[in-house]
């Protein structure tokens, strides 16, 4: 990183300490949103006896260990999926400050892991990807890569994420018209989204690193889940949440691995 030490430290865990406070949101959007609430107004409760939880009890990560992961009015237990939710967020504020350094892009991407985590817990819980969340993402997304592109000297990305999109999405549309039962519109949208900020950080190639590592993750998380229930091939997997990891991990891995994979040749 081009800043000094103890700035380039400091703006690390700014971005950490910033990922918790936007962690902390996305659990109550990942909760509303599906619920049909408002996402801009009225405070979190505890969906166990409706009390309104304080600023003091809200505090990222802090209060659930001060609770001890309790309401403090009930004492019906909180789930640890919301600590877990803020820490997850809060690295990855923290890796788009390590791998973009102080840059717009860390900002854009910080924002689009955001999304990704917000559409990944709703995934899980009710396998669904949102338009609300998928759409801006992308319009958003192209609005500021655009501009740090252009601003930066480097239009080049912009054609690098064109191709992205082009590639992820458009595998994933004919996967989806030749077999329409086995992949869901929310995934073939979402598809053209993370082709879109993987192609745009490496080209085709990350992209296809990107794929690969979802399928992957993918493949190995189902076989494990048929074992364990038993063989029943019925059971539904969101794919969701391992297109997000699979691109998370080709964002920051794809071209060291896409390295690596072609010096062997």
């Amino acid at each position: 990183m081009g800043l000094p030490a103890p700035l380039a430290t400091f703006y690390v865990v700014a971005a950490g300490m910033l990922g918790l406070i936007f962690g902390s949101f996305a659990t109550a959007v990942a909760y509303r949103l599906p619920r049909a609430e408002s996402i801009s107004s009225g405070r979190s409760k505890c969906p166990n006896c409706g009390n309104t939880i304080t600023a003091i009890q809200n505090i990222p990560l802090f209060s659930y260990v001060v609770l001890r992961g309790r309401c403090k009015h009930c004492g019906d237990r909180i789930s640890i999926r919301y600590p877990l939710i803020e820490l997850v967020t809060a690295l990855l504020f923290m890796g788009a400050a390590l791998r973009f350094e102080l840059s717009a892009e860390a900002v854009i991407y910080a924002g689009f892991f955001w999304a990704l985590v917000v559409l990944t817990v709703i995934d899980l819980e009710y396998k669904l990807l949102p338009n609300k969340v998928v759409f801006p993402t992308f319009i958003a997304g192209w609005a500021g890569l655009a501009i740090a592109a252009l601003a930066g000297g480097n239009p080049g990305r912009l054609v690098g994420a064109a191709v992205g999109a082009a590639i992820f999405g458009g595998f994933f549309f004919l996967v989806a018209s030749l077999y329409p039962a086995g992949m869901g519109g929310g995934d073939v949208k979402l598809a053209f989204v993370l082709g879109t900020f993987l192609g745009y950080v490496g080209g085709p190639g990350v992209v296809l690193v990107g794929m690969f590592l979802s399928f992957l993750i993918g493949g190995i998380v189902g076989v494990g889940v048929m074992v364990t229930s038993g063989g029943d091939r019925k059971m539904q997997v969101p794919f969701g949440p391992f297109l997000a990891l699979g691109t998370v991990l080709g964002i920051f891995l794809g071209r060291p691995l896409l390295d690596a994979y072609l010096g062997t040749f």
